[in-house]
């Protein structure tokens, strides 16, 4: 995960064209990877997935920080950053009373696999269809 993160410093691309659809495939991994070891009874296989989804899903945090402090002055990056992860925990937070404990659904692990493979993909969907409506806006103007 960290070395995917440090090689986004090294990749020359145009954040601001393909930002969003390096979202949407890394969104696709992350929910490729977690579908995988749901549905697989090979440890090895469930090893590998997981091997796939930490380093996409730190490459996916790097570039989703990166995009969100292009457009922040330096004065709002603590506001922004301590906003951004008490939000985060807090739908964490209710994901987890939702989904694994006793008092909401208490799912199973495989069915906990489906439900976060579920979630990365609708996320990988929102990120695929902006990032194609912002390629096909920049395009024809």
């Amino acid at each position: 995960g960290s070395a995917t993160s440090m090689a986004v410093g090294y990749v020359k691309v145009n954040w601001d064209l393909s930002g969003e659809l390096a979202l949407g495939i890394f969104s696709a991994m992350d929910a490729g990877s977690l579908f995988l070891m749901r549905f697989t009874d090979n440890i090895w296989a469930c090893y590998a997935g997981y091997l796939v989804f930490k380093a996409c899903y730190m490459l996916l945090i790097t570039i989703a920080t990166f995009q969100i402090a292009v457009n922040l002055s330096m004065e709002r990056y603590a506001l922004m950053f301590g906003f951004n992860n008490f939000v985060a925990l807090v739908i964490q937070t209710i994901l987890t009373i939702v989904v694994v404990d006793s008092r909401g659904l208490g799912l199973d692990i495989s069915t906990q696999f489906l439900i976060y493979g579920s979630y990365f993909t609708v996320i990988a969907g929102i990120f695929l269809i902006r990032s194609i409506y912002t390629i096909i806006s920049i395009k024809c103007r």
